[in-house]
């Protein structure tokens, strides 16, 4: 399985490529229920089983901006759908598929090519709107050709040549192109899809933009850290293969510049030492020195205030989105400064984080310091990251400050 440790390294294919290689299922895997999947005739063709829940034939690879072109047949009775920037994680509903859903709805063809969130918020436009053109764009019985964008939070479709869906929606960043079998109350229902091609764009955030700065690229940018103990010394921790390491009992590191208002991209991979809860691969990012975004060996359990995602003593994720110890993550953080009128603190930190490219904290208030926080100040001040006794590790740092 290709994991964000893989998908990092590579950078978006130029122009159009398939999404598959026309003969084997090699670079997909399947979630959720028992469906069949198969490749016939140039296409790949579900069916349904009985008993069994939405299943679902995912990439291996993840998607963030990207155009997608398919075509799709499907049984009159059956339900069926594209995901896009999807998800499965143990913390969310054990593992249930998620995300957004371009659907296929031979029973309801009005509403084929909407998005719906899937096992999260549902349609997120009203189809029942849509001019008649529109409505009449998914023709059973044929194969029907979709088109799909998606560029920052900007989702598009158009169904046979009609435009469907145009969306405005920031929650999901990246994840992985999803083919679903819904569940049926009969075998061996058939959906088709072939002609699958897709033009990569890139994942948002992944690489600095033009007026930000990498902190931690290689092990030459140790020189950007110091320690938060002897403040001026070296960077405490210790570099191995592609990233630095905590070196438990050395403390905190610490960036050496000072940054108020930021963006700030952080890669993560906690440890596993076989501790339970707060004792395994714990550590944290305490923005300005004062306010923690907390890191934990946390999968599969759900969102709480001092999980991986929580502001740590002030909020939970909105969904817990922690990938099991051993895999590199992603943090995504816009940070606001707190306002001050000389010595009187005006208006409260904020801050919006997407963890693994889902939106977990939307311009959340950070009332005060949180726990482990200095004090608050009205200057710029270096981040640090936390030395909590457990050997994680961090790569792929970049800061951009704001004006």
């Amino acid at each position: 399985m290709m994991t964000l440790l893989t998908l990092i390294a590579l950078a978006p294919a130029a122009g159009w490529t398939p999404l598959w290689d026309g003969k084997t299922l090699q670079g997909f895997r399947q979630l959720g229920g028992k469906a069949t999947y198969s490749v016939e005739n140039g296409a790949i063709v579900g069916r349904s089983v009985l008993g069994t829940p939405n299943s679902f034939l995912v990439t291996d690879k993840p998607y963030g901006d990207f155009e997608l072109e398919y075509e799709v047949m499907v049984d009159p009775t059956l339900n069926s759908g594209v995901q896009i920037r999807s998800a499965s994680v143990p913390g969310y509903r054990n593992g249930v598929v998620h995300g957004y859903q371009v659907e296929i709805d031979p029973l309801n063809p009005g509403q084929s090519g909407g998005i719906y969130d899937e096992e999260r918020r549902g349609w997120l436009q009203d189809y029942t709107k849509n001019n008649e053109r529109a409505k009449g764009a998914f023709k059973n019985g044929r194969w029907n050709k979709y088109r799909v964008v998606a560029k920052g939070d900007h989702l598009q479709t158009w169904v046979n040549g009609v435009k469907i869906a145009d969306v405005t929606d920031s929650v999901s960043r990246y994840g992985f192109i999803g083919l679903q079998v819904h569940s049926h109350d009969r075998a061996g229902s058939e959906v088709r899809w072939r002609n699958l091609r897709v033009k990569d764009n890139g994942i948002p955030g992944m690489t600095p933009p033009p007026s930000g700065d990498w902190l931690l690229k290689g092990q030459s940018d140790l020189k950007n850290w110091t320690s938060a103990r002897t403040p001026g010394g070296p960077a405490p921790w210790t570099w191995v293969g592609d990233s630095v390491e905590v070196k438990p009992g050395s403390g905190d590191m610490m960036s050496r510049e000072g940054y108020a208002d930021m963006q700030l991209h952080v890669e993560f991979m906690t440890e596993d030492n076989g501790q339970e809860g707060q004792a395994n691969g714990n550590s944290g990012i305490y923005l300005m020195n004062s306010y923690e975004l907390q890191i934990l060996n946390s999968a599969p359990r759900g969102p709480a205030h001092n999980e991986c995602g929580g502001i740590y003593t002030v909020k939970a994720p909105d969904y817990a989105m922690a990938l099991p110890a051993g895999q590199w993550q992603t943090y995504d953080i816009t940070f606001t400064a707190p306002k001050w009128e000389g010595d009187k603190k005006t208006a409260p930190a904020r801050v919006t984080v997407y963890h693994n490219g889902v939106l977990i904290h939307k311009d959340v208030a950070i009332p005060n310091p949180t726990g482990g926080g200095v004090a608050e100040s009205p200057t710029p001040r270096p981040f640090r990251i936390q030395d909590h006794g457990n050997r994680n590790r961090f790569r792929n740092i970049w800061v951009r400050a704001l004006k």
